[in-house]
């Protein structure tokens, strides 16, 4: 979508009293470094030999939105069917291919995708604008950059923070005491118990359960175990209860983004670069940006293929043999659900054979995940036997205990012992969580060793990393109250699998947030944004449910894009209100630190031009198109070199620019008409060459040199054909004078 002041040039001030900016109909653009194909396509699409245009964008929403782009920009009127991919392997692309769908088809996805991106345009564009035109009334001097999806997320990271941050630790203390027993004669069982009392100890609760062991004092707690040591008890419940845990769910791109980042660190960024690549380059995974988890009847058909192919890997060979010598391959509905799939299954492995396929030591983590995952959830439950063991004691009438302890005191045992591992045989836990408990009868009595009081403290949550952060944006829904908004939510969340890696990288960027090791943390700039947005509902995940509940009516055919659209410019409409009524914060407040030098004004919107962490760019930030990296063709480029540019004139002629096959070359730079930078050079002789002493005359060859035509009128400027007994080329008598003109001349 273009930028504001395509629509009206009173839209390039940053001014509250010019909001909001309500387009009446969205304009769209080509992105920057993209026109020469978009000339391509654009030909293609108006060739009248054209006979079919098919749609092989990504078979989801924001595919279809690139292709809807596209094939409007170019105003083609040529058929259009749709290709739907799953996989990149030859047989998927074909199949594919004999069953294309008519493109109208996809009208209601279409417009759920224009109304997800005009809607992010008019939020996140109108609201980061007044947001920091209120900061600069305060004093301050950053963009405060707000986003529909950004800005919530940043501020489950600020709130965890703070909550550690403000957490006061309380101290607690347990009791536990070996126990002992003889079920039958010479036989001696030995165990050790923790005290409990049902309905609470007195002590602090974080979680369900902890209030039974927990007591408020060491007095408290010394005074239990005083009690309980050297006592005889009697084993009040012996337990034995079976209990199954099922097979995990197949990964969607956020559940592998989680797991590999607790496996192997990996950043979510890093996970879908490793993913896209063994999809795109190797083809040995289905489509990895899938909010997924189950697949549909049709892709049970080519579960043999792929088992087959997974026999031959030594570290999945044992248990796909079994797998596949069991009666049939018969997934459950916990794994084929045609309900539960939108636009892409799970994430599967291909029929490919990896063996072969040179991966490296990160893809082949990525690939086992996956590969793994897809035969544990096809496996038999894990068994377990969970064994409970109770111990009470009754204080005698000369055992008084302070309250809330009250008689008689109980002491518990847990066990749990693996009966039959079944997914966990190819999906071990990372921890084994066993205990082997004796079975010994109820009544039996039990002697109670000397009990040990233990002092404990209450800890903060931990600090937010990828894979918690990823979790929290999946099921945003949690946080809030409205039923339907959460349902909307588990859907689809803040962002979605495709996009949540880059919302995370995009506050990095900006400096919002930061790593330390595996861990994120909010910085002091992003805290302060957090701070002074005056709007609740750009900091939640209610307005994200708002909308992709609407959405997705929308691409259901169940609501109307007008009236969709109608609500986001009203709501746009309050937003700016709000920003606009509130107090403007103070420059401390918006952690406004002392700005970079101003090394221009920018040629797009006149904003200052600051030097960036990678990049020289304005005060806009990606609300303007005008951009210098610091480094152009892998040479560095220097603020004296981005000052000039800024003044509209032509560089010097820069050195040891290296073009793609390695070979160095010079040339200057220079900003087009539309502040792009671009490379401008030097002609090939000075014949023609305006005079760069009187800067109106021309230059002629005579016979030792090049030389003024204004001569006559006084203008001596020459220079020599020979230098230092050697005759110089025209070319390189071209350069020295072209540079030395330091402002563009015609040749």
């Amino acid at each position: 979508l273009v930028q504001p002041v395509t629509y009206q040039p009173e839209w390039k001030v940053w001014a509250l009293n010019r909001l909001p900016m309500l387009p009446e109909a969205f304009q769209v653009q080509v992105r920057e470094g993209a026109t020469d194909q978009w000339k391509v396509l654009r030909k293609l699409l108006q060739d009248r030999a054209t006979k079919e245009v098919v749609n092989a964008c990504d078979a989801g929403r924001e595919g279809e939105l690139i292709f809807r782009y596209v094939y409007q920009m170019a105003e083609s009127k040529l058929p259009v069917t749709r290709l739907w991919v799953a996989s990149l392997t030859d047989s998927a692309i074909r199949s594919a291919w004999s069953n294309r769908r008519p493109g109208q088809e996809f009208n209601m996805l279409a417009d759920a995708a224009r109304s997800r991106a005009e809607a992010d345009w008019l939020v996140g564009l109108n609201a980061t604008r007044a947001l920091t035109c209120l900061a600069r009334k305060g004093g301050g001097q950053n963009l405060m950059s707000v986003g529909r999806v950004q800005t919530p997320t940043l501020a489950m990271i600020v709130g965890r923070d703070l909550e550690i941050e403000g957490f006061q630790p309380q101290a607690f203390w347990t009791v536990s005491a070996p126990l002992s027993a003889e079920p039958e004669p010479g036989v001696v069982a030995e165990w050790r118990g923790v005290f409990f009392q049902p309905g609470g100890a007195g002590g602090p609760a974080e979680k369900k359960g902890t209030a039974e062991v927990r007591m408020a004092s060491a007095e408290v707690a010394e005074a239990v175990a005083t009690a309980l040591s050297g006592q005889t008890g009697t084993v009040a419940t012996s337990e034995r209860k079976p209990k199954r845990e099922r097979p995990p769910l197949l990964h969607d791109l956020s559940s592998l983004q989680q797991l590999a980042n607790k496996r192997f660190g990996f950043s979510a960024k890093r996970t879908l670069e490793l993913a896209q690549s063994l999809y795109e380059r190797h083809k040995l995974l289905t489509y990895p940006r899938t909010d997924a988890r189950k697949i549909t009847p049709e892709e049970v058909s080519l579960l043999p293929g792929i088992l087959n192919t997974l026999r031959q890997v030594p570290p999945y060979r044992e248990h796909t043999q079994m797998l596949l010598d069991s009666a049939g391959l018969r997934p459950g509905k916990r794994v084929v659900d045609a309900a539960e799939v939108g636009d892409h299954h799970a994430i599967l492995p291909t029929d490919r054979n990896p063996l072969r396929a040179g991966l490296s030591a990160d893809e082949k983590r990525i690939y086992d995940l996956v590969s793994r995952r897809l035969l544990a959830a096809l496996s038999p439950d894990a068994r377990f036997e969970i064994t409970t063991l109770i111990v009470v004691y009754e204080l005698t009438p000369e055992q008084v205990l302070p309250e809330p302890i009250t008689s008689p005191l109980r002491l518990r045992a847990k066990g749990r012992v693996c009966v039959e591992p079944g997914w966990q045989a190819i999906e071990p836990p990372r921890k084994k969580n066993e205990r082997d408990l004796p079975p010994i009868p109820e009544g039996t009595l039990a002697e109670i060793g000397k009990a040990k009081a233990d002092e404990k403290q209450t800890r903060p949550p931990s600090r937010h990393n990828d894979a918690s952060i990823l979790q929290s944006m999946e099921s945003a829904g949690k946080l809030l109250d409205d039923r339907e908004l959460a349902r909307a939510l588990r859907g689809a969340g803040l962002g979605t699998p495709a996009t949540r890696a880059a919302i995370l990288q995009t506050l990095l960027n900006r400096g919002f947030i930061e790593r330390k090791a595996r861990e994120l943390w909010s910085t002091e700039r992003g805290r302060a944004l957090i701070a002074c947005v005056p709007v609740d509902e750009l900091k939640s995940p209610e307005l994200t449910g708002q909308w992709e509940s609407r959405l997705s009516r929308m691409s259901d055919g169940k609501e109307a894009r007008s009236a969709f659209m109608a609500a986001v410019r009203e709501h746009t409409a309050r937003i700016v209100a709000a920003i606009a009524a509130a107090e403007p914060p103070a420059a401390a407040a918006v952690g406004s630190p002392e700005p970079e030098p101003k090394l221009g004004d920018c040629p797009v919107c006149d904003r200052p031009v600051r030097e960036r962490k990678s990049v020289y760019g304005c005060d806009s930030g990606r609300d303007c198109t005008f951009v210098v990296f610091k480094k152009v063709a892998k040479r560095p480029i220097s603020k004296r070199t981005v000052r000039l540019l800024l003044k509209g004139q032509r560089t010097p002629l820069l050195k040891n620019f290296k073009s793609k096959k390695g070979k160095s070359f010079s040339a200057a730079l220079t900003l087009d008409e539309d502040g792009k930078v671009s490379m401008v050079f030097p002609p090939r002789t000075p014949t023609g060459l305006a005079c760069p002493r009187c800067a109106t005359g021309r230059l002629v060859e005579g016979r030792t040199a090049w030389g003024c035509a204004r001569w006559r009128e006084g203008c001596d400027y020459r220079i020599a054909f020979m230098v230092d007994g050697k005759r110089r080329s025209p070319q390189d008598a071209a350069a020295e004078i072209w540079a030395a003109a330091g402002r563009e001349r015609s040749d």
